[in-house]
């Protein structure tokens, strides 16, 4: 069970899984969701279990906005000091194992050491308590596009750079 790059071969099972994930808004096109990845690689992971199953990915990209992109919408490769957590998403039978706090962790580690000062994502679903477990923090009075659905919330987390040990 690892944390892994995402690679062509992985976009079936990710459509599958992001099918399953999301009742309240529809999904999107594989060209939207290759669009972050091709943005930023190493900032998009899988994450695999045994006999090499995917269950989980996610997907961040830099973003030089305070507000979030549009769902649906290709993202242009850009630089940043903010990254933008586009999507996180488990299977079903992958729910209740740790691997989102996982990937999160993960991530948070990759921005980190890449440099960003921030991450920002839009949290649906009445996912905001999930997402302040990891000090995000929620942007009462943003703007959000309604492709996001009305629950919908802007959040935060500002990023501490690694301190080098001497």
């Amino acid at each position: 069970m690892s944390i892994s790059v995402i690679t062509e071969n992985s976009w079936v099972d990710i459509l599958k899984i992001q099918e399953e994930a999301y009742v309240e808004i529809p999904p999107e096109d594989v060209d939207i969701l290759k669009s972050k990845w091709l943005s930023s690689p190493n900032t998009c992971s899988v994450y695999l279990e045994h006999d090499n199953i995917l269950s989980a990915y996610l997907l961040a990209h830099p973003w030089p906005s305070e507000l979030p992109p549009k769902l649906h919408e290709i993202s242009p490769v850009t630089s940043s000091v903010n990254l933008y957590l586009h999507d996180l998403a488990l299977a079903h039978e992958a729910k209740g194992k740790g691997i989102a706090k996982k990937l999160v962790e993960n991530l948070i580690e990759t921005a980190k050491i890449q440099g960003y000062k921030k991450i920002l994502l839009v949290a649906v679903q009445n996912s905001s308590g999930f997402w302040g477990k990891f000090g995000f923090l929620h942007m009462p009075n943003a703007v959000i596009c309604l492709s996001y659905g009305h629950s919908a919330k802007l959040m935060v987390l500002e990023l501490k750079a690694e301190q080098s040990q001497k």
